[in-house]
C-alpha cells in the first residue's frame, strides 16, 4: 500500500507524518493547562471501571457516550499514571494515526489504474491533503483534548479507504476490515450514525452495474480464494462484518433505546420555533466557518478564527468548484470521486447543521476534516497543474521568450512552495503561543479546578476537606459536572475513596451536610471563589475558619 511508492514520496510522507505527529505530542503534558471537566470525566469512568472490572460499551453520565474511547484511555491511564496528558495521549494518538488515513485514502480515490501519470497525481494530491491535516489548527487542537470525538475522522477515513480498496479488488479480507474498521466507528462518537449514508455513496452504483449485467465497476477478476466474485456478495459480506462489530453497542441500544438520542435532542433544529429558518442558518455559518468566522469556544478554535489558513481556504474552495465541474462528466471514474467528497462534506456537515447551539461548531462538524482536507490537496494540486501548463502553452506561443517564461516558472514553484510551507508557521504560532497562553485558554479548561484538585491532593491525611460545589451543570449522581475535575485529581469519584481520603462534595444547598466536631481539622474548599454569598453563609456557620487563596482559588480553613 505504501512500501511501492517512489522513494522521494515516500521520504516526503515520513517527513509530513513527523511534523504531524510533532504537532501533537508536542508538549502534550503542559498544553493546555488544566483538565476541562468533560475530559475528567471519561478519566473518572475509566477508573471505576478499573476498579469494579466494569467496562461499558455505553456511559450513561455527562448525556452518555460511547465506550471505545474511554476504556482506550484506561489503557493510557494504566500505563502512565492518572494524569491529563494521559487522557489526551489517546487522542494524540488517533490524531497522528489520521494523517496516514488522509494519505491512503486521497490517493486510492484519485487513482486512475493504467495510467501512470494520473497515479503519479494521485499521489501528489495525497501528499498535499496528508500536509494540511497534519499541519491543521482544527485538527491538532482535538488531537490534544480528551474527547472520543477525534476518532471520527480517523475510522471515517480508513473505513471509506477499506472499502474503496476492497470493492476494486473484491479481497475478502480487505472488505472484512472495512465493515471492522465501520463497526468499531459506531463505539466511538455519535455522529458517526451518519457514516452509511457515505459507505452507500460507493455500494450503490456497485450494485447498481452488478444487476444491469455489466461488469462491476473499478474491479478485477477474482482468481484467488480470497477474493468474491459479485458485487452483491462484496456488500453483503462488507455488511454482515459491521453488524457484528457494532453489535455489542447495539443490543445496549435496545435495552436502552432512551440512550440512543441523548443530548442530540435537546439542541436540534426541530425544538426550534422554525426548523427551516434555523436549518439555513446553521448551513450559512457552517460554510463561512472555513472562510470567515469559525468557532468562538475557546476549547474548539482561536479567537474565532477561521477553521482553515487562508491559503488551505483558497485551495478547498476551489477544489470545490473543480468537483463541482467534475460531476457532469458522465463516465463512473471520473464522477466517483466528485459524488464521494461532495456527499461526504454535506452529510457530515448535518451533525452541525441540524443543531442550533454554538454554531459555527468545529467538534460536531470534526467529521467534515477528511473530506475537507483531500479536496484542499486536489485545488491545490490542480491549481499548481493550471498555472504551470499555461506556462508550457505561452513557450510554444512564443518560443523567443522561453527562458524569461521559464525563469518567471521557476519562481512562482519557489513562491507557492513557500506559501504552503508557512502553514505550519502560521499555526505553531496561532496554538502552541497565542491559544496556549491566552486567559481564556487558562479558565476554558478549568485550570482553577485542576488546582483546587492539587491542593486537595496533597492535603495532609489528618484533614477533613469539604468540596462546595457552587457552580452549575449537568449532574453526575447528584453533584454537578465541575467537579469532575477536582474527583479525577484527587481519585474521589467514588464513594468509597471519598470516604479513604476524607474529601465529600456537597452543592450550595446542602451546606447543612459540612459537619465538623471541636478540634477536627478541616479545609473548605470553593469551586468559585467569586461566590461571596455561599462565603458569608459559611463565615456564619463556622466562624473561626480563616479564608484562605492558595492559588487562584478560595478556601475556608482552621488547620495552620
Amino acid at each position: 500500500m505504501i512500501m511501492n511508492m517512489k522513494k522521494h514520496k515516500l521520504f516526503i510522507l515520513i517527513l509530513i507524518l513527523a511534523l504531524g505527529i510533532f504537532f501533537r505530542f508536542f508538549r502534550l503534558t503542559e498544553i493546555p493547562l488544566g483538565l476541562y471537566p468533560d475530559e475528567a470525566m471519561n478519566g473518572n469512568n475509566v477508573l471505576e471501571a478499573q476498579s469494579t472490572h466494569n467496562y461499558k460499551v455505553f456511559y450513561t453520565e455527562n448525556n452518555g457516550r460511547e465506550g471505545l474511547f474511554i476504556n482506550l484511555q484506561g489503557i493510557s491511564l494504566s500505563l502512565f499514571g492518572r494524569e491529563p496528558w494521559a487522557l489526551r495521549g489517546v487522542s494524540a494518538l488517533m490524531g497522528s494515526l489520521t494523517i496516514l488515513g488522509i494519505f491512503l485514502l486521497a490517493r486510492e480515490m484519485f487513482s486512475q489504474r493504467g495510467n501512470k501519470k494520473k497515479r503519479g497525481g494521485a499521489a501528489t494530491i495525497a501528499l498535499i491533503s496528508a500536509f494540511f491535516i497534519a499541519t491543521s489548527y482544527w485538527h491538532i487542537n482535538f488531537s490534544r483534548i480528551g474527547f472520543r470525538a477525534i476518532m471520527l475522522p480517523l475510522l471515517s477515513a480508513f473505513g471509506i479507504y477499506f472499502l474503496l480498496r476492497g470493492l476494486r479488488t473484491k479481497n475478502i479480507w480487505t472488505l472484512a476490515l472495512a465493515g471492522i474498521v465501520a463497526g468499531l466507528g459506531f463505539q466511538t462518537y455519535i455522529a458517526f450514525r451518519f457514516f452509511p449514508f457515505i459507505a452507500a455513496i460507493p455500494l450503490l452504483p456497485e450494485l447498481w452495474n452488478y444487476f444491469r449485467a455489466k461488469k462491476p465497476m473499478n474491479s478485477q477478476t477474482p482468481h484467488k480464494w480470497s477474493t468474491v466474485s459479485c458485487g452483491p456478495c462484496a456488500v453483503a459480506l462488507y455488511l454482515f462484518v459491521i453488524f457484528v462489530t457494532a453489535l455489542p453497542i447495539g443490543v445496549y441500544f435496545l435495552q436502552n433505546p432512551q440512550d440512543f438520542i441523548g443530548r442530540s435532542g435537546q439542541v436540534s433544529i426541530f425544538a426550534t420555533p422554525s426548523p427551516v429558518k434555523t436549518f439555513i442558518d446553521t448551513n450559512v455559518k457552517t460554510i463561512g466557518m472555513f472562510f470567515v468566522k469559525g468557532d468562538c469556544n475557546t476549547r474548539h478554535n482561536y479567537a474565532c478564527q477561521p477553521e482553515l489558513v487562508w491559503p488551505v481556504a483558497i485551495f478547498f474552495a476551489f477544489g470545490i468548484m473543480l468537483t463541482i465541474r467534475d460531476l457532469f462528466k458522465r463516465t463512473y471514474e471520473k464522477t466517483y470521486v466528485p459524488v464521494l467528497l461532495l456527499g461526504w462534506l454535506f452529510i457530515m456537515s448535518l451533525p452541525a447543521t441540524l443543531t442550533w447551539e454554538g454554531i459555527p461548531h468545529a467538534l460536531r462538524s470534526i467529521g467534515m476534516i477528511p473530506p475537507v482536507m483531500i479536496l484542499a490537496g486536489f485545488g491545490c494540486w490542480q491549481l499548481m497543474a493550471a498555472l504551470l501548463n499555461w506556462f508550457e502553452r505561452q513557450k510554444t506561443s512564443f518560443p523567443e521568450k522561453i527562458p524569461q517564461l521559464a525563469r518567471i516558472q521557476k519562481e512562482i514553484k519557489i513562491l507557492f512552495m513557500a506559501l504552503v510551507l508557512l502553514i505550519p508557521i502560521y499555526t505553531y504560532r496561532d496554538y502552541f503561543i497565542f491559544w496556549a497562553h491566552s486567559t481564556d485558554t487558562y479558565y476554558a479548561f478549568t485550570t482553577d479546578l485542576y488546582h483546587v484538585g492539587e491542593f486537595l491532593r496533597d492535603k495532609p491525611d489528618d484533614v477533613t476537606a469539604f468540596v462546595v460545589v457552587n457552580t452549575g451543570g449537568t449532574e453526575v449522581r447528584g453533584i454537578p459536572m465541575p467537579a469532575q475535575t477536582v474527583m479525577f485529581v484527587t481519585n474521589t469519584f467514588m464513594e468509597t475513596e471519598r470516604e479513604a481520603k476524607h474529601i465529600y462534595y456537597v452543592r450550595t444547598d446542602q451546606l447543612d451536610k459540612i459537619k465538623i466536631a471541636p478540634g477536627q481539622k478541616a479545609v473548605i474548599s470553593l469551586l468559585d471563589g467569586s461566590d461571596r454569598a455561599t462565603i458569608s453563609k459559611l463565615k456564619k456557620m463556622f466562624p473561626h475558619f480563616k479564608t484562605q487563596a492558595p492559588s487562584d482559588f478560595t478556601i475556608l480553613e482552621n488547620y495552620y
